[in-house]
């Protein structure tokens, strides 16, 4: 929507809420994507046609983390959410999300503006160093401390406010993300959850219970997915008795 001005984005808004001209032709009219369109009508409903004038705002790492938990922990649509907070473009929650998965689910606000001469050399330098490391392949010991750190952070996410911990079904739906991430079998992160005293837990036991009853609820669809990803994996080599047992978090010998 950068293309439009503010008058472009009120003649948008009164041709559709007035005149009911629809989004096709709108779209033709002002190439511009429908579902831009339908998002900045969405957003005027919301708001009034006030949410044009809003300045420029740097969101903070707490706004972001808020609006990325309602997505994540509480399954809202991404859509709605950025509506709700008067987002401006519908693109912002989706970089928002690559970034929080790619920083390892943590919040990193990008400074605006040139740094300083020095503050540049000093960051070169570091850059310089990180691109150094991640060339070198990571050691097993360290990628294996490296995977626990990240299913602690993303469990971690997941702890609700008033010292409520989070349901089974959450725990799970981590966990089959997590695995499907980091590549590890689903054993190695519900060790990780268990043996740490800070998050909670989940037996491997529960865990298989809440993806069945989960899976009733939603027509085979996420177990499914999961039992796919474990078969492809394994090369077509495992049968139903190892992918049962890898839905369960057992070893089989």
């Amino acid at each position: 929507m950068s293309k439009l001005s503010k008058q472009d984005k009120i003649e948008i808004y009164h041709l559709w809420h007035d005149y009911q001209i629809g989004l096709a032709e709108l779209s033709q009219r002002y190439q511009v994507g429908r579902s831009n369109i339908s998002y900045l009508l969405a957003l005027i409903d919301r708001h009034g046609l006030a949410i044009l004038d809003q300045p420029f705002t740097a969101y903070t790492s707490n706004f972001k983390e808020q609006a990325l938990r309602r997505i994540i922990v509480e399954h809202e649509p991404a859509r709605r959410v950025s509506i709700d907070l008067g987002l401006k473009s519908s693109g912002m929650l989706s970089n928002w999300l690559r970034e929080y998965r790619k920083n390892g689910y943590n919040i990193v606000n990008k400074q605006r503006g040139r740094p300083p001469h020095d503050q540049k050399r000093t960051a070169d330098q570091t850059g310089k160093s990180a691109t150094q490391a991640r060339e070198r392949p990571l050691t097993p010991a360290e990628l294996e401390a490296e995977n626990r750190e990240r299913i602690r952070k993303k469990i971690e996410r997941l702890s609700r406010p008033a010292d409520q911990e989070p349901q089974a079904a959450e725990i799970a739906q981590a966990v089959t993300q997590l695995r499907r991430e980091l590549k590890v079998s689903v054993t190695f992160i519900l060790d990780t959850i268990n043996a740490n005293p800070n998050l909670p837990h989940l037996s491997r036991s529960n865990r298989y219970y809440t993806l069945k009853k989960k899976d009733k609820e939603r027509d085979n669809r996420e177990i499914m997915a999961e039992i796919k990803a474990i078969y492809e994996e394994h090369k077509h080599r495992y049968g139903y008795r190892r992918i049962t047992a890898e839905l369960l978090g057992v070893a089989v010998y």
